[in-house]
């Protein structure tokens, strides 16, 4: 069990003792042994290998695994202990319904058995499914079941039938049901072989119940909620598909988990009249209590020649909420255009017979009918509409249909009973007249809400005011706030100032503007005021804007700390750090408060320039980069730092960036090119680089010059040496002789066939180098 007890003092061992290895409880027990596992997870946050770690934790009185355990620790053991979906969190108790998942993809993407993993998770002491409840083998199209939306699902509670649908293929809407239901069922065979719980009604599943446990009655996805009530009309439908009894149907869902079901009592069977006057020609099904019940009356009885109120009667004794309203006798085909939905304000909108009938509608419906507005408005009070507008008696001319449709992303936008100011500004600058005459031709249609500031106006609108409140949302009315952020976007659309736009918004007639806005334009004015200054995004809060979001707006825009931090303030923001001097050459990349400017990659080879060139601490630097935003970063513990180190820190190995990033493994060919530079030992430039931080092998007895062989490597090397060929070939490129180019391979720790090559040298040829590579293994 996790221990409680007093953590230790300093930063680095209170991170090692915690068993979430983030310096916070639960911590490590004394009294019981560390699992293998957390010397990994260890290492791999501090940035250091499980050999030390370990040891740190003898020296602290823990319980340790033996050196000889602790030497079989691979890389290939850090992805068998992070979860392997989206979560990407270090496995842990709470994660034990996902492991099974978590070792079938670990075992495919390590080409090894899931029972191999399964054992190797066990040493790590971490809980794994038992391996002889795993397949042998795994392939990768296979593992597609154990994930929904990308995460693993649970193996202790049963797989949904909407999970084993998902997963089938989605297949066309023709396709036969034996067929479907033999893809749904590979998929519960491919889930029980992985060891997967399956609800035994799905282990009867039959093609019949694909179509009652499917929305569209299919069989393909989605599938009906178990937690959401059955529609009436899906039953019914269900029962005449399947020519079977409501009730018959209603117990096969009870078996599936299904219990919000009908009240009842249901018919005894369903024909197809009955099933034709429970779907819309759209496809919508009639809801138990639906609120288009009149619209879906009306265009029922128009495509079948019922009447509306024999339907309704129909309806009710099934079970559906229909009112007892007035209904028309008879219904006329063109009746059902004049009812569906629109919208209208940008918002759908529901025709109901009690409620105002927006002017809108009854404008928009006209103009499509090709008739007037006035006999539209008649035969709405013809079938029940008690609050229906007046409108002019005559058909829409193409200067009205300008003035209340709009072209919008999802279609047309028509205002409602309420032009608001954005609206009449558009519709002003689509005719090049001045707002007074726009809101005088909206009245004449009808509309008697038009929102017409007092006092004085532009005379003439022009599309580049209405470009400044341009939207695919609802127009914005004259006391509508406009907020910085928008003020921002429309002057960078524009490419005038902010002050500018607020400034003739104000003329227009807005009364709530910003002032106090810069003069001037700044291309870069989105991306600071914007979420991971991506120009579009979310925008910032006005105040605490953090340093990080400062330090990352400069490096996307190429420009200085100072003048982001400023720009901000002008802009109404408020940055958490204020610049100071010396800011410049912290976040330049070579130190000299010029661009480059240093990105979030900085290493220590920066801190240390910085310093330099600042005549200031190491840790004064790297504290201050934090305040600038950057992840901290602890100092090694390198014994003081030296001058030549800027060199060895250095990706050119010139005392400049780009810099190793902190913690980087850098290559062996990067370890002998700065023993070169520095003419120090490549044993002493690896030793010199761990206490700085970085994790490097230098095998023994190599030497400086081997830096030719690495460089002589074909460039398709991957870390082997796998044909005679190669090894010839880089003997060539390099004057030594095949035996010379074998042993040193032997000793740079290169795998290499194993045969007696011989020790003459060829004739030199010019040599082919491959690109220097700093940060990976060689």
């Amino acid at each position: 069990m996790p221990h409680d007890a007093q953590p230790p003092a300093t930063d680095h061992d209170r991170r090692l003792t915690s068993v979430g290895v983030d310096a916070e409880a639960p911590w490590l027990d004394p009294a019981a042994p560390v699992p293998l596992g957390h010397l990994v997870r260890a290492a791999e946050v501090c940035r250091t290998e499980p050999a030390e770690v370990r040891s740190r934790l003898a020296e602290l009185g823990y319980q340790v695994p033996s050196a000889a355990r602790t030497a079989t620790l691979t890389r290939d053991d850090v992805s068998l202990l992070r979860r392997s979906d989206t979560v990407r969190h270090w496995l842990g108790p709470e994660d034990a319904p996902y492991v099974r998942g978590h070792v079938l993809w670990v075992a495919e993407g390590l080409k090894k058995s899931p029972a191999e993993v399964a054992v190797r998770l066990a040493e790590l002491g971490q809980p794994a499914p038992a391996p002889e409840s795993l397949p042998e083998t795994v392939e990768y199209g296979d593992l597609d079941v154990t994930r929904s939306k990308d995460r693993l699902i649970p193996d202790d509670v049963p797989v949904p039938l909407s999970h084993l649908l998902a997963n089938a293929p989605f297949g066309s809407k023709g396709e036969d049901l034996r067929q479907r239901l033999a893809e749904v069922v590979a998929v519960r065979e491919r889930l029980l072989a992985f060891g997967y719980l399956v609800d035994p009604a799905v282990m009867e599943l039959t093609a019949e119940d694909l179509v009652l446990l499917t929305e569209d009655q299919d069989g393909r996805r989605p599938a009906l909620d178990p937690a959401r009530p059955v529609p009436l009309a899906h039953l019914l439908r269900a029962a005449h598909a399947l020519d079977r009894s409501p009730q018959d149907l209603a117990d096969r869902l009870r078996l599936f988990g299904h219990h919000r079901l009908p009240a009842g009592p249901l018919p005894a069977a369903v024909t197809r009249e009955t099933a034709e006057a429970l779907v819309r020609g759209d496809g919508e099904r009639l809801a138990d209590e639906d609120p288009e019940w009149f619209p879906h009356l009306v265009e029922v009885a128009a495509r079948t020649g019922r009447a509306p109120a024999e339907l309704a009667d129909h309806l009710r004794a099934l079970g559906f909420a229909v009112p007892h309203e007035y209904l028309p006798a008879e219904v006329r085909e063109g009746d059902t255009g004049l009812l569906w939905r629109g919208r209208v304000a940008g918002k759908p909108f529901d025709l109901a017979r009690t409620r105002p009938v927006p002017v809108g509608h009854v404008l928009s419906r006209a103009h499509d009918r090709g008739v007037s507005a006035a006999s539209v408005a008649a035969r709405l009070r013809e079938l029940g509409y008690t609050h229906v507008p007046a409108v002019p008696d005559r058909c829409l001319t193409e200067e009205d249909v300008r003035l209340i449709r709009d072209d919008v992303e999802y279609g047309l936008r028509v205002p409602a009973d309420t032009v608001r100011l954005g609206r009449l500004v558009r519709a002003a600058a689509d005719e090049g007249i001045g707002l007074r005459e726009a809101a005088e031709r909206y009245r004449a249609l009808g509309y008697t809400d038009v929102d017409l500031p007092p006092g004085p106006l532009p005379e003439r609108v022009d599309e580049r005011d209405a470009r400044l409140i341009e939207s695919d949302e609802a127009w914005p009315s004259s006391d509508h706030a406009f907020r910085v952020p928008y003020v921002v976007r429309r002057a960078d659309a524009l490419g005038i100032a902010p002050a500018a736009v607020a400034r003739r918004l104000g003329e227009l007639g807005f009364r709530e503007v910003p002032g106090g806005l810069p003069e001037t334009v700044h291309r870069g004015d989105l991306a600071m005021i914007s979420e991971d200054a991506r120009p579009g995004g979310e925008p910032l809060p006005p105040t605490g804007v953090a340093a990080g979001h400062v330090r990352h707006a400069a490096d996307v825009l190429g420009i200085g700390v100072h003048e982001v931090a400023d720009r901000l303030l002008a802009l109404g923001w408020e940055p958490d750090v204020r610049p100071e001097p010396g800011d410049e050459v912290i976040v330049s990349r070579d130190a000299d408060g010029r661009a480059p400017w240093q990105g979030w990659g900085a290493g220590l080879g920066h801190v240390l320039l910085a310093a330099r060139a600042l005549g200031r601490s190491p840790e004064e630097i790297n504290e201050r980069s934090t305040e600038l935003g950057r992840e901290r970063q602890p100092l090694p513990d390198a014994g003081g730092f030296e001058d030549e180190d800027v060199v060895l820190l250095g990706e050119n190995l010139d005392g400049r960036g780009p810099w190793l990033p902190w913690g980087a493994s850098p290559s062996l060919e990067h370890v002998l090119r700065a023993a070169r530079v520095t003419g120090r030992a490549p044993e002493e430039v690896g030793d010199r680089l761990r206490r700085l931080g970085h994790r490097v092998r230098v095998p023994a007895g190599i030497e400086v010059d081997d830096i030719e062989v690495l460089r002589a490597l074909p460039s398709r090397y991957d870390g082997h040496v796998r044909d005679t060929g190669e090894v010839l070939g880089v003997a060539s490129r390099t004057g030594r002789s095949p035996a010379e180019v074998a042993a040193r391979l032997s000793v740079l720790g290169i795998a290499h066939p194993d045969l007696d090559f011989p020790a003459r040298r060829p004739a030199p040829s010019p040599p082919r180098t491959r690109r220097a590579s700093t940060a990976g293994d060689a």
